[in-house]
């Protein structure tokens, strides 16, 4: 019965990653209804419906940041109102670390580290087996992560860091701490959903492992606040990598890519070490 309980737990931790995704998919449909009306006004019957259907699709290829954008901003108003109504009167946990100023750089300096970190492993990735991430560089190209317009920016480095932390840290964490009393099952739990909203393999496996760090900040701090603070230092740190391994001279890519992973992953180390020993607070179960 323990464990039926807890598996019951596990299932309800993850329905609001369900909810993320039929909001996706309930924006993206919406998008291309709005480029099929448009094109039906613009065309006025001289197209066929196969035809205008293909426009608008092309439209919506072309465009695919704008449903991100709006599904963003839907998500924060849906689980902003969700995680202030269920958990924002609530009591931090005994034990909780209380946050500073240089702890908070410090964690914006672990988003750069860890943004280093993952973009060199990618870049090796590609470098010694570029099938293997064929599929992820045209998903990403598709949706427009990497381009530097004003949509993207503003969905990738205040948006999502928002929407996505009220979502995984802010309630999945909370869920998942009564599938179990120990704080790293529940961070498991929630970083696996956090993976999981990304949809495909390659960026889902290092979502996980930034969720796992970012469920440690929270852990620690229980302030939402200092979760969305790294997220954004991780993806806003993306934008800027490209312009800056640029700088170096492309026969040395694999050499330099290989020194960026292993100092960024000693400064990752380090500045796990400065946030301090004291453990994370598990969620009560």
């Amino acid at each position: 019965m323990k464990y039926l309980k807890k598996t019951g737990w596990f299932i309800v931790a993850m329905l609001p990653a369900l909810l993320s995704f039929l909001l996706q998919i309930g924006m993206g449909v919406l998008v291309l209804v709005v480029y099929m009306v448009n094109e039906l006004s613009h065309q006025q019957g001289t197209l066929s419906t196969d035809e205008i259907l293909n426009l608008a699709a092309n439209s919506y290829v072309e465009n695919a940041m704008y449903p991100i954008f709006f599904y963003h901003i839907l998500g924060i108003l849906v689980f902003g109102i969700w995680y202030c109504l269920a958990y924002g009167r609530k009591k931090r946990p005994t034990g909780t670390e209380q946050p500073t100023v240089s702890k908070a750089a410090i964690i914006i300096w672990l988003g750069l580290c860890i943004q280093i970190f993952t973009s060199c492993a990618l870049s090796l990735i590609q470098a010694i087996a570029p099938s293997l991430l064929k599929n992820y560089i045209e998903l990403m190209e598709a949706a427009g992560i990497g381009e530097t317009n004003l949509i993207t920016i503003i969905s990738v480095v205040v948006l999502a860091p928002i929407g996505e932390e009220l979502l995984c840290r802010g309630i999945i964490f909370r869920l998942a701490g009564k599938v179990s009393s120990k704080f790293w099952i529940a961070n498991i739990v929630q970083a696996f959903a956090f993976g999981l909203i990304h949809a495909n393999l390659v960026q889902g496996t290092y979502a996980f492992f930034m969720g796992l760090a970012l469920g440690y900040i929270y852990g620690k701090y229980r302030r939402i606040w200092l979760c969305m603070l790294l997220h954004a230092s991780i993806n806003g740190s993306s934008i800027l990598l490209e312009s800056y391994f640029n700088l170096y001279p492309e026969k040395y890519d694999i050499p330099i890519m290989a020194a960026h992973f292993v100092v960024s992953l000693l400064f990752m180390f380090v500045c796990f070490k400065l946030l301090g020993k004291r453990k994370p607070v598990a969620e009560e179960a």
